[in-house]
């Protein structure tokens, strides 16, 4: 567009891409905050090496065991799920 129509169609499109830049914001910041593969394992050698350590019981450490592992397996299950979902999301765009 020229800088004309930006002109006048400012306070209409500007919120709008206000709005947008927050929510990418907001997204990339959620995704941040997940868990991935590496993460997963380097606490699971944290918490391997605490109990080598003494600092947790062999109960404790099995349950935050089960739960790191639980944690791993969704993550795997989600990434082998996302190939799927992209190829069924190409298939509809086709004509």
């Amino acid at each position: 567009m020229g800088l004309l129509s930006d002109v006048l169609l400012a306070p209409v499109t500007g919120p709008l891409h206000f709005v947008r830049l927050a929510l990418e914001a907001l997204k990339d910041q959620a995704n941040s905050q997940l868990p991935d593969e590496q993460s997963l394992r380097q606490e699971l050698i944290a918490l391997n090496m605490r109990l080598e350590l003494g600092q947790l019981s062999e109960e404790e450490f099995q349950k935050q065991e089960a739960a790191l592992l639980q944690q791993l397996k969704d993550l795997r299950a989600a990434a082998r799920a996302r190939p799927a979902e992209d190829e069924a999301g190409e298939a509809g765009e086709a004509p």
